[in-house]
């Protein structure tokens, strides 16, 4: 297997891992100073954050407890240690069960194996007006 198909590989578990019940893969995949880059107006879990357990804590964490959802990769175009991934973030909001399906392009830079870098482009608005509906605040 080339390096550029284990990067691949590395990144498609990630995806695999965000479904519920699966998520404890999460932490091992990824480089102890993992480097977030998430749009500032996302409603939770947003801005740069830098270390596992910063993103776990502060992304992740928020984000999950926002919304019961996971990150549905369709599509991925591989180059060298970056890898960029095309799908939707699909489910519902966690209180009252708003769905939601937001597409998304998440460029991943791997090296030594592990995930070092996500930059992530999203419809932060679609985010927002779930959990607007949901009942949630923002923040």
């Amino acid at each position: 297997m080339t390096s550029e198909e284990q990067n691949e590989k590395r990144v498609r578990a990630f995806y695999a891992a965000t479904a519920p019940g699966h998520r404890e893969a999460l932490r091992g995949l990824q480089s102890p100073d993992v480097i977030y880059d998430l749009p500032e107006g996302m409603p939770v879990g947003g801005g740069h954050m830098q270390g596992l357990d910063e993103v776990m804590e502060k992304s992740l964490a928020n984000f999950y407890g926002a919304f019961d959802v996971r990150f549905v990769a369709e599509e991925f175009i591989t180059a060298g240690d970056h890898i960029v991934a095309i799908g939707r973030t699909e489910g519902t909001t966690r209180n009252a069960g708003v769905p939601v399906a937001v597409p998304f392009v998440h460029v991943w830079t791997v090296r030594e194996g592990y995930l070092q870098r996500l930059r992530a482009f999203t419809d932060t608005a679609l985010l927002s007006q779930a959990l607007a509906k949901d009942g949630q605040k923002m923040g």
